[in-house]
């Protein structure tokens, strides 16, 4: 019988917020970051890697999320659901 192999993850600072939960939107106001559900960390497996495409940045510019990671600047990343 074929077991899924278990595979280890642990939480790590999402890219997007800097690891706070929140983004600015405006002086004094925020809302909770879409990318982590205003954790501030992101579920990886492990070994940990920065994505390649935005060097760990999570974004492509300033105003645009890398696609490959979606924001969270780490490649496998662990879909909770």
């Amino acid at each position: 019988m074929n077991r899924p192999q278990q595979v280890s993850q642990a939480p790590e600072k999402c890219a997007s917020c800097e690891g706070t939960g929140k983004l600015a939107v405006a002086a004094g106001y925020g809302v909770s970051c879409l990318v982590c559900g205003g954790k501030g960390s992101i579920m990886v497996a492990q070994p940990a890697g920065a994505c390649h495409q935005c060097m760990g940045s999570g974004r492509r510019s300033a105003t645009a999320l890398c696609l490959a990671c979606a924001g969270t600047g780490w490649m496998r990343v662990v879909i909770q659901g």
